[in-house]
């Protein structure tokens, strides 16, 4: 059924009067309880304290790239776990007085998660850590604060100077130990290189040019040799033919013009090679074997004479053209003889070359190797160098505190008035609830009732005029009865705002 507002208010008013005992009696419970719960309602102290995190000073534009700060991101992160840790709670119970009574390691515990629980760590923009404690006792919640900021920033700055110094710890062993092994890569190229002279970059190439023109010129030299030999035998053929008819020339006059030729050539050979060249000791050889032709002519005329044989003259062998044959044949001969030692030295040089190239490309692959790792240990252990210095500057700066530092922006101070829920908020509370809760029962009751409590009611349901409405009327002694009523539970309802109010005193004036 559909009532209007002025009708709702009227019906709540009626119910009001005739639930009164009930509305009465759940206001006072209502204020009672509530005064108890405010009474019992335990005092709560709360210290808080801020902590700057400066990663920005002066020192950081001059060190950039020489050093590395610690992230304050990362700290403000980890500011629960550090300050949460064994270590430091162990100095809260002692600092704050909780093992004075040596309490058990289950009542540590739990004193340890009461503590955590009633502790708030936050951040404040972006490098603003707040801690936060709360206690019933003032004294205790501002100890407690200040000495969890204190080791807090203890703490950090340890763990910053302690991080640093590890990271300079490894990276100096890093480059004692790559330092070790670029002096062992240095000793065995040494070593290598000692062993073998040949074992040098660019040595293969080398080899194969020189082992290229060594095959060329025994190539030539023995083509020339070739050629020089048809000569000699045509010469050979040529001479004998030219003796036969040139017999009375003397070959002791040929022999000594040749020896004169061989000697200025020998005398121009000195001019530009050793005795020792190959030429030169021809040249002397044939010069001898001319001379010993002589002396043998001599002795074979001798004989000759004394045995009545014929010999060849002087004139015979003083022939032009018989000298001349001579000549190129004794000419060719050197040649081939020079040739064949010219063969000789560069075969032995072709020797020397391959067992040379052997020897190179027996340790041409260590070398290699060695050659690779001392570049790449080498150029490790420079950058490892630097890394170490830009490390030793870092560990520099947070032992002297010149890099990320933290300040306390925010002391702790001493509460003076408890947080949460006041007595006078319990009051109040009381005596609204005392009055919302029974008219919110009444009013579900007008909603779930179906009785009729208005005449429109009738007339709207039944479409009929109502043609008067009887009114309760009460008797002289139920109306005095009615008087009684109301006075007590007025008196009632006095007492309970009077005891509101005298408690609320008393808890102002703490004297309870």
């Amino acid at each position: 059924m559909q009532m209007y507002p002025e009708q709702i208010a009227k019906a709540l008013i009626n119910e009001f009067f005739h639930s009164r005992r009930l509305v009465v009696l759940i206001f006072v419970v209502v204020n009672a309880a509530l005064l108890v719960a405010g009474l019992q309602w335990p005092k709560i102290y709360t210290s808080s304290t801020s902590i700057l995190v400066d990663e920005k000073n002066i020192i950081q534009p001059l060190m950039a790239g020489a050093a590395v700060a610690t992230d304050a991101t990362d700290r403000s992160k980890n500011a629960r776990e550090v300050i949460f840790g064994r270590k430091i709670m162990d100095r809260i119970l002692d600092h704050a007085g909780w093992l004075n009574s040596q309490p058990a390691a289950e009542e540590q515990e739990r004193i340890i998660e009461g503590i955590k629980g009633r502790t708030t760590i936050g951040t404040v923009g972006r490098n603003i850590i707040r801690i936060e404690y709360r206690d019933d006792e003032p004294e205790r919640a501002f100890r407690v604060t200040e000495k969890f900021a204190e080791l807090f920033i203890q703490e950090s700055i340890a763990a910053k100077a302690a991080e640093s110094g590890a990271a300079f710890n490894f990276i100096e062993d890093q480059t004692q130990e790559y330092h070790d092994k670029l002096t062992r890569t240095e000793q065995e190229l040494k070593e290598l290189r000692s062993a073998s002279v040949d074992a040098r970059s660019g040595s293969d190439v080398e080899v194969n040019t020189r082992l290229s023109a060594l095959y060329a010129r025994i190539e030539s030299a023995s083509q020339e040799l070739r050629e020089a030999e048809v000569k000699g035998a045509l010469l050979e053929r040529q001479v004998s033919g030219e003796a036969e008819t040139t017999a009375a020339l003397t070959l002791e006059g040929n022999y000594r013009a040749r020896i004169g030729e061989l000697q200025s050539k020998l005398d121009t050979l000195r001019l530009s090679y050793h005795d020792t060249h190959p030429d030169i000791v021809q040249i002397k050889q044939q010069i001898q074997n001319l001379t010993d032709g002589i002396n043998a002519q001599r002795v074979r005329r001798e004989q000759t004479k004394k045995s009545g044989g014929v010999e060849l003259d002087e004139a015979a062998v003083n022939n032009p053209i018989y000298q001349q044959l001579r000549r190129e044949l004794s000419q060719n001969q050197g040649m081939i003889d020079a040739l064949k030692a010219r063969i000789e030295e560069a075969q032995r040089q072709l020797q020397n070359e391959v067992s040379r190239g052997k020897r190179m490309h027996s340790g041409d692959a260590r070398l290699a190797e060695l050659t690779r790792d001392y570049q790449i240990n080498r150029d490790i252990y420079q950058d490892l160098l630097r890394r170490r210095e830009n490390a030793r500057v870092s560990r520099n700066m947070d032992r002297d505190r010149q890099g990320l530092s933290f300040k306390i922006q925010e002391p702790a101070t001493l509460p003076v008035a408890p947080t949460g829920p006041r007595f006078w908020h319990f009051v109040l509370g009381g005596l609204l609830l005392g009055i919302l809760i029974p008219l919110g029962l009444l009013y579900a009751r007008l909603q779930l009732d179906p009785r009729i409590r208005s005449g429109n009611a009738i007339s709207g349901a039944h479409k009929v005029p109502i043609v008067a409405i009887v009114p309760h009327l009460w008797t002289p002694r139920g109306l005095r009865g009615l008087r009684w009523e109301l006075a007590l539970l007025t008196l009632a309802v006095g007492a309970t705002l009077t005891m509101s109010v005298i408690l609320t005193f008393l808890r102002m004036t703490k004297v309870v």
